[in-house]
């Protein structure tokens, strides 16, 4: 506590600090450029199997779409290079998606040429945490209410 409010000292809040990759997380940063690629030069496969997937268990006995209803749309929508009806399928596994196909592709190249990458000085607080959740609950209200 502060002798002079009498409350506890506020939180520094985390910063960002500029660091270089260890022999460990370039070559994990390597295997996720190989996934990407290799899940872009599958892509026929993919569109191949999609229609094959089981349908949502969760809705089939609740009436109630999941979090994750949409994913498959939004994959194949991707995949054909329909961003914006893969966002309105499920925007969450959109954007997801996107991230690890651009990460993919850009965290090998990162790596090879030795750039420094952020790191935050301290784990988050909880608000990011409430944050998070409160980001997945807005995806779910989204399928639920948009995509019924």
């Amino acid at each position: 506590m502060s002798a002079r409010s009498g409350s506890a000292p506020a939180a520094a809040v985390p910063r960002l600090v500029m660091r270089v990759l260890e022999r460990d997380e370039r070559q994990l940063a390597y295997l996720w450029g190989v996934l990407a690629v290799s899940s872009l030069l599958l892509r026929p496969v993919w569109l191949a199997a999609a229609p094959l997937l089981p349908h949502c268990a969760f809705r089939a006995i609740t009436g109630v779409p999941c979090l994750s209803c949409g994913t498959t749309r939004a994959a194949v929508a991707l995949l054909n290079g329909h961003l914006v009806d893969a966002l309105a399928a499920n925007p969450l596994a959109a954007l997801a998606g996107l991230g690890f196909l651009l990460g993919g592709l850009l965290a090998p190249v990162w790596a090879a040429l030795g750039l420094p990458v952020p790191r935050l000085s301290r784990p988050p607080a909880g608000a990011l945490r409430i944050s998070l959740v409160l980001l997945l609950l807005a995806g779910w209200s989204w399928v639920i209410l948009v995509k019924p």
